[in-house]
């Protein structure tokens, strides 16, 4: 992916994670472009890649950009909201993982 097609994709989704996170200004656009990264960066470690054409990687990304946005924190505590996303978070990376296994 070039340069430019990078930040243009960058771009696209930043505008379709606010619609997700329900903003509705730009004050949080730089951080909500941080966490798009981030959110890539943490699936591409967690399964091996990030291929955003699957349905359930861009959900995945959206969920994890969701918790970090909303907590401003990856830690999950022992509370029981943060322990479904955490379930939620694992199970779909578990999901991909074997996958992934099966199609090697």
């Amino acid at each position: 992916m070039s340069r430019q097609s990078y930040f243009e994709d960058i771009e696209y989704t930043a505008e379709q994670t606010k619609k997700y996170l329900r903003v509705d200004d730009d004050d949080d656009q730089y951080v909500i472009r941080l966490l798009i990264e981030a959110a890539r960066e943490y699936i591409k470690d967690a399964i091996g890649y990030c291929d955003e054409r699957i349905a359930r990687i861009r959900l995945l990304e959206l969920v994890i950009i969701s918790e970090m946005y909303e907590k401003r924190t990856m830690t999950f505590n022992a509370d029981q909201s943060n322990s479904k996303v955490q379930y939620t978070v694992r199970s779909m990376i578990n999901q991909l993982q074997a996958e992934d296994d099966e199609n090697e």
